[in-house]
């Protein structure tokens, strides 16, 4: 199941109000490269690990996936790599 707690919205002026709702743009823009930051900490999402990168310019907002699990690795290999990402991240 894909929840996210970003609308995508061009009525809705953007706004940070994590981690209940944050309000985006529907396309970033050119200020985006430069400008990206991550809103609150790692989360966990059906074995996979993200977080939230807001530009910090014009407010558009992205889950920004940390890794993708490994398509046929073993057994445990993700939970593995999941701890490395999330001491890397914390």
């Amino acid at each position: 199941m894909n929840k996210t707690i970003v609308e995508y919205t061009d009525v809705k002026r953007p706004r940070n109000m994590y981690p209940k709702l944050i309000l985006s743009p529907s396309k970033g823009k050119a200020c985006c490269a430069q400008n990206m930051e991550q809103i609150g900490g790692v989360e966990r999402e059906e074995n996979r690990a993200y977080c939230y990168r807001r530009c910090r310019a014009c407010g558009y907002t992205v889950r920004h996936f940390l890794s993708a699990p490994p398509p046929d690795g073993p057994s445990g290999s993700w939970e593995d790599e999941t701890s490395t990402l999330l001491k890397l991240v914390g």
